[in-house]
């Protein structure tokens, strides 16, 4: 009987044995398993970050460029409308200067344009008011001498322009106002303006 103990408790012995070294085996290889498990996740994360992170950067200096870009377009066009704003009131006072020339040099004018424009017709002169008061009755003296083309004559309206003066031919009219001498010249000395408005120094 004490033999057959002995027996199986040897046989029970060899089985925790087994028991215990293939527990160790598997403990082994599942923590193997689980460390290899866990720095393919952790280095797949970090991947993943860094991926993350260059998108990102590459988003920021994307965005960056786009701003400077759109900056840089905004900074032009304000620019321009103010380069355009200056010359066109540039324009607007050059037929503010011509309208505070002398009455001598602007009767000499006068007079050239008349035999400029003038047509083998009979037309009305219209004058700004100042013009008209002031050296008015001296044209019309020269008109009806006939010292001009066809038959003009001094118009009793006055017209709201700084000067020069409009040719009416009933049908049709010549607009040679300061307003519209300078008008016509927009555009053709842009460049000259844009150099005196905004030079350096």
């Amino acid at each position: 009987m004490t033999e057959n103990t002995s027996g199986i408790d040897m046989i029970l012995n060899k089985i925790r044995e087994y028991g215990d070294q293939t527990a160790e085996k598997l403990i082994d290889e599942s923590t193997r398993k689980s460390k290899e498990l866990t720095d393919e996740a952790r280095s797949e994360v970090s991947a993943y970050i860094e991926s993350e992170e260059k998108s990102l950067g590459d988003e920021i200096a994307r965005i960056e460029a786009q701003a400077e870009t759109d900056y840089a377009a905004t900074k032009r066009d304000r620019t321009l409308a103010l380069k355009q704003e200056m010359i066109s009131k540039a324009y607007d006072r050059a037929a503010v200067v011509l309208g505070g020339i002398s009455d001598d040099d602007k009767l000499r004018l006068y007079r050239k344009w008349l035999k400029m424009y003038g047509e083998n017709s009979d037309y009305s002169v219209v004058l700004n008011k100042h013009d008209r008061d002031s050296f008015g009755d001296i044209l019309a003296s020269e008109m009806s001498r006939g010292e001009f083309p066809g038959h003009p004559s001094l118009s009793a309206f006055a017209a709201e322009i700084s000067g020069g003066m409009i040719l009416d031919f009933g049908d049709s009219r010549n607009d040679i106002s300061f307003e519209s001498v300078v008008n016509n010249e927009r555009g053709r000395f842009d460049g000259e303006l844009v150099d005196i408005l905004f030079a350096e120094g």
